[in-house]
């Protein structure tokens, strides 16, 4: 039994004496890379030295500037201050504390210390654990977690220690073992894998930066779109409410302008045959026609959807609101009814067609006057 705890004493001895590989000393600036560590834990009888338990699993991630071989009993360590997260330099406890057997090795061999994470940085634990001689560091997690962090460390002058990260029940499971005075607890550290994945520069200033721009761009196009719909519902809702007086206004318009039945000896029968420019039908006795303030006839039934819709003439677009009183803005927004005098019977509109057409001759005669002088 002795010779094989011996053995074991000087295996780890040698795996502790492992030459650091070149990666561990840098560190590429341009990719994010890191070192699993396998965890070869043997659990030993503390009085019989007889084997319990034996394991070994890729559970661990090695430090920054730390990453090597090590082998040796794993210590559950104490501070200065009752602790078990190394934070209280320097760590002590760690020979007196042992539980003794005949058959354990000299307190003077290799030996690995397991702490806990919390109340201090990683590189406190791993400087303590170094000056009381420890050829490794086990820092399990406070905290359940399913991914396992990447310590932050420097290199330790003249003497560097393995420091490997694991999970919290991994730890507390060898921690129970440890504690347990009957068990004897041997770990060995070697790497598993190097890994490697493109660094990224995204800090998180950049990443609030960009989150704060993007929440007020946001909340910017947010508003204006608000703004818009507003003013895209007055605008409709004005657009409607002026079609309505607009129509209102036409049917007043409408209601006076004269009508009359065509006979058999108007002149629109014994004529020259006129026909509506609306439909383009001529005129036929008993047809109810609407006389327009500028003398322009039409079929009733065709000239009054038009006035409706348009609110001028169909042939020389004279506005009938405007004739009739009823004055509108170019705002589009509102219009105004002055009050004026109306033209109420036939007579005034007689007259007003006959002014009109007067003043509608004498711009032609002019016009021809003016070309044949200048011809």
């Amino acid at each position: 039994m002795h010779a094989m705890l011996a053995a074991w004493t000087l295996l780890g001895v040698a795996a502790s004496s492992d030459p650091w590989p070149a990666a561990a000393s840098t560190i590429d600036e341009t990719t994010d890379s890191y070192t699993t560590a396998y965890l070869n834990v043997t659990i030993f009888d503390a009085f019989t030295g007889a084997l319990v338990q034996t394991e070994k699993s890729e559970i661990g991630k090695f430090g920054e500037y730390h990453v090597g071989s090590a082998a040796g009993v794993l210590f559950h360590v104490i501070g200065t201050d009752g602790d078990r997260n190394g934070c209280a330099p320097p760590v002590h406890g760690v020979h007196q504390e042992l539980p003794r057997g005949p058959w354990i090795a000299p307190l003077e061999g290799p030996w690995i210390a397991l702490v806990r994470r919390g109340k201090c940085s990683f590189q406190t634990k791993i400087d303590n654990a170094r000056r009381a001689g420890a050829s490794a560091v086990i820092v399990y997690n406070d905290r359940d977690a399913t991914d396992l962090d990447k310590m932050k460390l420097q290199p330790s002058d003249p003497r560097n220690v393995s420091a490997v990260f694991t999970y919290k029940w991994k730890g507390e499971d060898m921690a129970r073992f440890v504690d347990d005075s009957t068990k004897k607890v041997m770990v060995r550290i070697t790497i598993a894998s190097h890994c490697t994945k493109p660094y990224s520069n995204i800090n998180r200033t950049s990443v609030l930066f960009v989150s704060i721009s993007f929440i007020v761009l946001m909340v910017i196009s947010l508003a204006w779109l608000v703004f818009y719909y507003i003013q895209r519902f007055r605008y409709i809702h004005a657009k409607d409410q002026l079609s309505r007086r607009l129509c209102i206004a036409a049917k007043k318009a409408l209601s006076k302008i004269p009508t009359k039945h065509i006979k058999l000896d108007d002149k629109e029968i014994v004529g020259d045959c006129d026909c509506c420019a609306v439909c383009l039908e001529p005129y036929k006795p008993s047809d109810v026609v609407r006389i327009l303030p500028c003398r322009h006839e039409f079929h009733k039934s065709c000239v009054d959807p038009w006035l409706l819709e348009h609110r001028t003439c169909p042939m020389c677009k004279m506005d009938i609101l405007k004739f009739y009183g009823f004055l509108f803005t170019g705002s589009q927004e509102s219009f105004l009814h002055v009050e004026v005098e109306e033209v109420t019977n036939d007579f005034d509109v007689y007259q007003f067609a006959r002014t009109r057409n007067f003043m509608d001759t004498m711009q032609n005669s002019r016009t021809t006057l003016i070309g044949g002088t200048a011809a």
